[in-house]
Order: structure tokens, then C-alpha cells, then sequence
């Protein structure tokens, strides 16, 4: 009777332990879907900056998004640009350019306001607003906003990650 009693013992030891051991994997691997489903449906880390993903992405990843279809898009649909934009987003502007001091601000997702960039053909002056537009390597595209007589001199810096095309950087180098 003692040895079945014993025998009884270790088996429902055994049985709790699988039982903890079944129920430890499937919380495990519920987790681990969890966070891949996140990665998938909300958001991508780039360089240590979180963008979050529009629908375009998956489709666009395949091919090479051409700069002026992307900045068509940017300046139609505000949605679009904020998730188009690597932040926190850098800002430097020009404090003394005697000196060539900058000061650099972080702007976050919250505080972000849209942009309006009109795509020049080449060189476009509309009124005193100049815009040029210069692809600096396959990966990088700036897009310079200069107002003419005022010393007025904007630039946007553009990055390709995963084939698509997001804003990384404004340069405030107005005098």
C-alpha cells in the first residue's frame, strides 16, 4: 500500500510539473507572437527610432520608392508625412554663424507640424521661394527651401530605409 501510495505521489508530481511545463511554453510562445504581430502591424525601429509602419510598406519594401512619387504623397496626406518621419526628429538651427554655432532640438511625434514641399522640376522659383531638390546618394535625398534677399535657407534630409523614404533631419541654416 506504501508503494502505491508513493507511486501515486511521484506520478501527480510528474503530471503538476507538465502541466506548469505546458502551461509556461504556451504563455511563451503567446508572448513571442504578441510581440512579432507589434513588430508587423505598428511599428519598425531604424537606427534606434521608432517609425510607425503605414499600409504602404509591405508592398513599397519590394521595390525601390522613387523620391518625387514619395514626396508627392508627403505633401498631400498630413497621415502619411508624420508616419514618413523618423523621430524624434532632429532640428538644428543656426544660433551664430560668426561662431557656426548650432543648437539641436528633438521635436517629438506630438509636436510635429506638417510641412508643405512642393516637388521642383529642377530649380523652380515660385515668388522669392526657391526650392532645390538633390539627391545625395541613392540612400539620401535633401530638399533645400531658400527665400531669396532674406537670408532664408531650409533643408530637409531624407533617408532611404527598406526602400521607403522618411525624413530624418531638419537644418535651419537661415542667417
Amino acid at each position: 500500500i506504501m508503494m502505491v501510495k508513493n507511486a501515486v505521489r511521484i506520478r501527480c508530481k510528474n503530471n503538476l510539473l507538465l502541466a506548469i511545463c505546458c502551461v509556461l511554453i504556451t504563455v511563451s510562445c503567446n508572448q513571442k507572437s504578441n510581440r512579432n504581430a507589434n513588430v508587423k502591424n505598428d511599428a519598425i525601429v531604424v537606427d534606434s527610432k521608432t517609425i510607425t509602419q503605414s499600409k504602404d510598406v509591405s508592398s513599397a519594401s519590394l521595390r525601390k520608392e522613387k523620391f518625387d512619387e514619395f514626396l508627392d504623397q508627403f505633401n498631400k496626406d498630413f497621415k502619411f508625412q508624420k508616419n514618413r518621419v523618423l523621430f524624434p526628429l532632429r532640428s538644428t538651427i543656426l544660433v551664430n554663424q560668426e561662431t557656426d554655432e548650432y543648437d539641436t532640438v528633438y521635436i517629438q511625434s506630438a509636436n510635429y507640424q506638417k510641412h508643405e514641399l512642393t516637388f521642383p522640376k529642377s530649380n523652380v522659383v515660385d515668388g522669392d521661394v526657391i526650392l532645390r531638390s538633390e539627391s545625395i546618394s541613392d540612400s539620401q535625398h535633401q530638399l533645400t527651401m531658400l527665400v531669396e534677399d532674406t537670408g532664408i535657407r531650409i533643408e530637409f534630409i531624407f533617408y532611404m530605409k527598406e526602400n521607403l523614404w522618411y525624413l530624418c533631419e531638419i537644418r535651419n541654416r537661415s542667417t
